[in-house]
């Protein structure tokens, strides 16, 4: 007992080294385990085959992105409704349809059916009976306003310089027994030659049916001059033409031409 109570600080000193000696001991190999285990857990996830990664929907991107590449053009003019609302009509009959384009009413709204040309004619029909020598010509006036002035009718001159209505003898051949009759045309000055088998014709005016579909009106060979009542106001017809017919409002003398387009 005396030992220890002299030495006791050395005892203590010897179990405390002893103590760190095992701790060093238990260290290392714990260290040298914990190695070996993260060398394992190393190995393994190098020789493990990873697996594949999965495709990643991108349709919804791509179509995105293709929708960009071609924009929407956005129609702000015409027949776009956004910022230039139509109009609707509503006719006596009850029927009601937009009005986009301004002609599907009015003098635009017409439609030509049909074109027929109007002919003035000058026949020579031969000498004519009586003492004094006479030159007789039928005269064929289709384009006249007057019904009564539409009818053929016989004319006859004696001399040159002799006058018909529509013509003037400027002069004939042979003087003896002539059979071609040059003649001047009083509405234009022009100068034609007739004789018994070369008759002069020409287009002297047409006539025109039309045709007005919002009203299911229709105009039958109408002429130069004539009026034609639909929409709620009068137009005249005041130019025909072998392609179009041009008309002219009352109230507003507003003209409109409406081409014409045979059927094929």
């Amino acid at each position: 007992m005396e030992f220890l109570k002299n030495n006791y600080e050395k005892v203590i000193l010897s179990f405390v080294l002893l103590g760190l000696a095992v701790a060093a001991v238990l260290l290392l190999t714990s260290v040298d385990s914990e190695k070996r285990a993260l060398e394992e857990i190393e190995s393994g996830i190098i020789a493990a085959k990873p697996k594949e990664l999965k495709l990643v929907d991108l349709s919804t991107n791509e179509a995105v992105l293709q929708r960009m590449l071609k924009p929407v053009s956005l129609r702000l003019v015409g027949e776009h409704n956004l910022f230039n609302p139509v109009q609707w009509k509503r006719m006596p009959d009850g029927r009601v349809f937009p009005l986009r384009t301004g002609r599907e009413i009015g003098p635009g709204a017409l439609a030509i059916t049909q074109l027929a040309p109007l002919y003035l004619k000058i026949e020579y029909e031969g000498p004519g009976s009586g003492d004094s020598q006479q030159y007789r010509f039928k005269v064929t006036r289709e384009a006249e306003k007057s019904l009564s002035k539409r009818i053929p009718t016989t004319f006859s001159v004696t001399t040159v310089g002799g006058k018909a209505p529509v013509f003037v003898l400027k002069d004939m051949k042979p003087k003896e027994n002539p059979t071609d009759f040059v003649l001047e045309l009083i509405d234009n000055k022009e100068q034609v030659v007739v004789s018994k088998d070369k008759p002069y014709v020409s287009v002297a005016g047409h006539t025109v049916d039309l045709r007005y579909d919002p009203e299911n009106l229709k105009f039958i060979g109408r002429r130069l001059g004539d009026s034609l009542v639909f929409a709620g106001d009068t137009n005249k017809i005041v130019a025909i033409t072998e392609t179009n017919v041009t008309v002219q409002a009352t109230s507003t003398t507003k003209r409109t031409t409406v081409a014409y387009a045979p059927a094929p």
